[in-house]
């Protein structure tokens, strides 16, 4: 793919990305922020977060990661000068990703985050992976 192209493709990934985590992380916060009981443990919701709604880890996963999307329509307007970045939003994500899986393994209950969360941050990963550019300094 030519550079540019894969640059505009890129963009594009990020910024869709981005508009998704905010969209998802937005209704989930909304459970904690009214109390939906229906998204607490036996609740028809409960497999869209990992806390009940009265906990403190889903509010901060959500608030981390809308920040994080607005960082991504940052980089996505620069993808080059935002290596490192996303360097680390990669890594970050391939990490959390790893964490996740043998905790979902281990308790039957977070199964069905092999649907939900592992592969939306898992998707991330992969993108930047196939579409990242590459660049090269020229040493005059």
């Amino acid at each position: 793919m030519e550079q540019q192209a894969k640059i505009k493709t890129f963009k594009i990934f990020l910024q869709t990305w981005a508009v998704l985590c905010i969209i998802v992380m937005s209704i989930n916060s909304s459970a904690f922020i009214f109390k939906f009981l229906q998204f607490n443990p036996g609740g028809p919701f409960h497999w869209l977060i990992w806390d009940d709604v009265y906990g403190h880890v889903g509010p901060m996963i959500f608030v981390i990661y809308i920040v994080w999307a607005g960082y991504l329509f940052k980089a996505a307007k620069d993808p080059i000068k935002s290596k490192t970045f996303l360097d680390f939003t990669f890594w970050a994500n391939i990490a959390h990703v790893g964490v996740m899986v043998p905790m979902a393994l281990n308790d039957s209950m977070y199964h069905s985050k092999f649907l939900t969360d592992i592969p939306f941050i898992l998707f991330l990963s992969i993108g930047i992976y196939m579409w990242q550019p590459t660049f090269s300094i020229n040493k005059a």
